[in-house]
């Protein structure tokens, strides 16, 4: 198949979208599927068409990068007319679209309505987007609105990145019961793991626990949450890694037990994993964290709100702890309950997890789903 992924950002810019759009390229490439990527150029060194290590074609369109990059729009411009009409004249069978609610994946929709192509929109939140701000995210929140309805009028079909992110589309009186999940290949990413050892650089013994944090330093994603959790387990060190707009707060105010690792590479998070005793997850709302699977890989127990992917990932409860209430102390206490496991119950419990998210939430099941909601 000739597969066209539309998605507003792509790597080298991090982040769970755009890693799922690369290894989901990858892994069709791999089978044998032609893949081209259309993605966003964040400046203006970056406008242009690569081939990457995995045979994958990755167009980036001149783009404003608004807020900071969170926001790409596309440059109406000629470079972008010639680089959408070369993809037609290439003949994609199958459109795939990243998320609703940017400009390209608009592009991407019309595209694939105004040409026949089979087109599935794959949303990844299970909440309205926010940047934190209340006089911005109202009119966010308008314009998610004014996006949907837009998609809602072509030939698309919709789907979610979790069972939870397919239910969130009901708030725009989307019926959907397609779900195309995250996944992880396992072993890549412990072998990914660099020799960075963080209890030693923390200055603690092997046996002390150690509870990992990863993701931006917002509200939405739960900073300040950990920040106070931490004040209640002084027994315990926790480690953020990460950067954003609450991280000169946070390190102003940070207890002893809490250390602040700045963005750390894939390679580092896989060896913080590799010896975190928990890892911390309270966001708001996720389509499907991609932290999760990565705790997952290593087995590691996770204390998570009731977001996307908690389900899919933690199974069995015994694998980890999913708060009712979304506040500090239900944190700390969550990371009691998994502390007062013992070491070697974590780790047998650990090794059950590994093997559920090795076994269910593979690369290989999501190309499936994938040719399911296309069919």
């Amino acid at each position: 198949m000739r597969y066209a992924i539309f998605s507003a950002l792509y790597p080298p810019h991090l982040g769970g979208v755009e890693l799922f759009t690369q290894n989901l390229a990858h892994h069709l490439a791999a089978r044998g599927d032609d893949v081209r990527v259309i993605t966003s150029a964040l400046s203006p060194e970056d406008v242009g068409t690569e081939i990457d290590e995995a045979g994958v074609e990755v167009v980036r369109l001149a783009s404003h990068p608004l807020f900071g990059g969170r926001l790409p729009v596309m440059r109406a411009s000629a470079s972008v007319r010639a680089e959408l009409e070369g993809l037609v004249e290439w003949g994609p069978e199958r459109l795939l679209v990243n998320t609703r609610f940017y400009p390209l994946s608009l592009a991407g929709a019309a595209l694939g309505t105004r040409e026949g192509i089979p087109t599935v929109v794959l949303d990844h939140g299970s909440a309205y987007l926010t940047l934190d701000n209340p006089m911005f995210d109202v009119a966010i929140r308008r314009y998610e609105q004014a996006v949907t309805r837009h998609l809602r009028k072509g030939s698309t079909r919709f789907a979610g990145i979790s069972a939870k992110s397919a239910a969130w589309l009901r708030e725009f009186g989307i019926e959907c019961d397609l779900v195309v999940p995250n996944a992880i290949d396992a072993s890549a990413f412990r072998a990914e793991a660099t020799d960075r050892g963080f209890h030693a650089e923390l200055g603690l013994s092997k046996e002390a626990p150690l509870v990992a944090y990863a993701g931006r330093l917002t509200a939405a994603k739960g900073a300040e949450i950990v920040l106070e959790a931490a004040r209640m387990l002084p027994s315990v060190t926790f480690a953020m890694a990460g950067s954003g707009d609450l991280e000169d707060g946070i390190c102003a105010h940070a207890p002893k037990n809490l250390a602040l690792l700045g963005r750390l590479s894939h390679g580092d998070l896989s060896a913080l994993l590799s010896e975190a005793t928990a890892l911390a997850l309270p966001s708001a709302a996720e389509g499907f964290a991609t932290v999760l699977l990565e705790a997952g890989a290593w087995g590691v127990p996770v204390v998570a709100t009731e977001v996307g992917g908690t389900d899919e990932v933690l199974a069995d409860d015994g694998w980890g702890v999913i708060l009712d209430r979304r506040t500090p102390l239900a944190l700390a206490d969550g990371v009691d309950r998994v502390l007062a496991w013992g070491e070697d119950e974590r780790a047998a419990r650990g090794e059950a997890m590994r093997a559920h998210v090795e076994a269910s939430c593979s690369w290989g099941a999501t190309v499936e789903a994938l040719d399911r909601a296309f069919q």
